[in-house]
């Protein structure tokens, strides 16, 4: 097994320790290789405890380790900028624990928020991988639409 392999199925059983069923977010027509880290959850698989149309507002966690990268960080800055845009209110991370209304977009591997219900918590790729993969990136815009117009995210 290769390293990314290993990464990847670690990540998997963190986010099934957490309770979470991680997804693949591939079009039909990608296949998936060994070399690309594997997009993880958007929603919680509960989907009767899952409210993602009331999600007014979101909240960006980015690895900060990726932001280093002066591309990455002008991509993370259009993607702030994007939130407001698909017709979600842009918030602090730490505003989202007492907000039914509110999310947190949790980018690659970074740290996941205290306080937030799991429920609440969205998963998306890695910056990385988001800068390097223009399908990856339209299917993150098309999740950032649908939560603002109150879709399933």
């Amino acid at each position: 097994m290769t390293a990314a392999a290993s990464d990847a199925e670690l990540r998997d059983r963190r986010l099934r320790a957490l309770g979470a069923e991680p997804w693949r977010l591939r079009s039909p027509d990608t296949s998936a290789t060994l070399a690309a880290p594997p997009a993880v959850e958007w929603r919680s698989p509960d989907e009767a405890t899952a409210v993602p149309h009331s999600i007014r507002r979101l909240a960006l966690q980015p690895d900060r380790a990726e932001l280093r990268d002066p591309a990455i960080n002008k991509m993370y800055t259009a993607l702030t900028e994007a939130v407001a845009k698909a017709g979600l209110q842009p918030v602090r991370v730490c505003d989202v624990a007492d907000d039914a209304s509110a999310a947190v977009m949790v980018f690659g591997v970074a740290p996941l928020p205290a306080g937030v219900p799991p429920v609440r918590i969205l998963r998306a790729d890695p910056l990385a991988v988001l800068h390097a993969d223009r399908e990856r990136k339209r299917l993150l815009w098309e999740r950032l639409q649908a939560l603002g117009r109150g879709g399933s995210g």
